[in-house]
């Protein structure tokens, strides 16, 4: 009994380590792709589809994966990253949304603050490529991992961003599928 307590225990902190996989602070630009795999497409569908609304786009050979318990709302500015599988081309893509009040600007400005040391950073996403997309999320990926604090101009005003800690696990989240799906985190 003692040792199935003990089998027990290692299995729980491997598992639990193992769903951390993507805590990684920054990510390996050169990585960088959209293919999947068959392994990884399978776990991706069999272990984190369940999280996910789904949607089939048969006639575009496409599957839309939105996080189910992302922020719906409009009480505030809200970006989603988005999964989409070509399963022809065996290909994912990440998709950035906003909410209707970001989605009222043409270009998505954001101003990233380290708080430790005040540092500020600017980057914006105004035309919608699959590596734009890509490397807009990222950015925010790695400002959440460093703890940074967000803000989004809109209309002109720098209004606060990203500052529910729901909000920012939910993007973290989908952004490690996503970079455990075309492995660029193994």
């Amino acid at each position: 009994m003692k040792t199935f307590r003990i089998i027990q225990l290692i299995f729980l902190l491997a598992a639990a380590t193992g769903c951390k996989i993507d805590r990684e602070k920054t990510i390996d630009r050169n990585r960088f792709t959209f293919r999947i795999t068959a392994d990884s497409h399978l776990f991706f569908k069999n272990v984190r589809q369940i999280y996910y609304d789904f949607t089939d786009l048969s006639q575009a050979h496409t599957h839309v994966y939105r996080l189910s318990n992302r922020y719906t709302g409009q009480d505030y500015p809200a970006i989603h990253p988005v999964i989409v599988i070509d399963w022809k081309k065996e290909e994912a893509y990440l998709l950035v949304e906003g909410n209707d009040i970001v989605n009222e600007e043409n270009t998505w400005m954001i101003t990233e603050v380290v708080p430790r040391t005040s540092a500020r950073y600017a980057y914006q996403l105004s035309e919608r490529g699959r590596e734009n997309m890509l490397e807009f999320a990222t950015k925010i990926y790695e400002g959440i991992m460093a703890e940074n604090e967000f803000f989004i101009i809109l209309q002109g005003k720098e209004l606060p961003f990203l500052q529910n800690p729901d909000d920012r696990e939910n993007f973290r989240v989908v952004m490690g599928d996503y970079y455990r799906l075309t492995r660029i985190i193994r």
